[in-house]
């Protein structure tokens, strides 16, 4: 976990396998008014990777609630992106006394689409085969011309995101994630239908930000999100794909502020 700032909390969950580094472009200008929490989740990053324990969503939320209680941090704020924002909005729902304001970045959700179907494949047997020498220059591909609009990756942030697929816990984890992923979100459907009416801490606290490109969690899919909760802000980037952190980041910055100023005084 990277920590910056002073001010109220503010926790930042980063996608699959992704890590506290997919925030260098907002940490700072978050930082000058938040004490900033960028998270590695276990498995990814910089995180321990242990091969023998469960990644299901309610495993790394009871984990991040464990390591929150650990530092003090009672009451946050909360921005999840892609799958971090799927364990955002269950942390939201399930606690809702600990969450002041919840911001969702191409968060990922339940239906039909290409990264619901990518992760179906997967099984944690086939670990072996993220070892192959081919298989970076298929990630990079597959992030460039699928995830990413509005940013080239390089082998910068190549080196980064590959850190967790470097040993052998971390490519089980990978694929224990995926494998999980759509039972995982249709685990948050039930969840969204069985708390009706939903928490008022959600009313006029919630933002929903996502990228006009963005190809792996569609547009459509975040509106049927978006239409299930309360009093949702939507902020669409028509540079971006899924990740407009970094795809734009002078804006993101500039909105997610906006909003967590408008929802303090709402």
């Amino acid at each position: 976990m990277v920590t910056v700032g002073d001010g109220p909390d503010l926790v930042l969950l980063p996608g699959y396998l992704q890590s506290s580094w997919s925030w260098r472009h907002n940490l700072v200008a978050l930082a000058g008014r938040f004490r900033v929490h960028a998270v590695c989740l276990p498995g990814f990053g910089w995180s321990d990777r242990p091969q023998n324990v469960e990644y299901r969503l309610d495993d790394q939320l009871r984990r991040l609630l464990g390591c929150l209680d650990a530092l003090g941090i009672g009451r946050f704020d909360l921005i999840g992106h892609s799958l971090g924002g799927s364990l955002a909005l269950r942390l939201c729902l399930t606690h809702p006394e600990r969450v002041g304001r919840l911001v969702l970045v191409s968060p990922a959700v339940s239906g039909l689409y290409p990264m619901a179907l990518i992760a179906a494949l997967q099984h944690p047997r086939w670990a072996p085969l993220l070892a192959l020498p081919g298989v970076p220059h298929g990630l990079w591909a597959g992030l460039q011309h699928i995830a990413y609009r509005g940013a080239t990756i390089d082998a910068d942030y190549m080196d980064r995101f590959l850190l967790p697929l470097h040993d052998p816990g971390g490519r089980r984890a990978a694929l224990a994630i995926a494998r999980a992923y759509n039972a995982d979100l249709a685990a948050n459907d039930r969840l969204i239908a069985a708390v009706r009416p939903l928490p008022p801490a959600l009313a006029a606290r919630v933002a929903i930000l996502h990228g006009d490109h963005d190809l792996l969690v569609p547009s459509r899919a975040v509106a049927r999100l978006a239409s299930r909760l309360p009093v949702v802000r939507r902020f669409r980037f028509a540079a971006s794909g899924h990740c407009p952190m970094e795809e734009e980041p002078g804006r993101f910055n500039r909105v997610v502020l906006e909003h967590l100023d408008e929802s303090t005084r709402a």
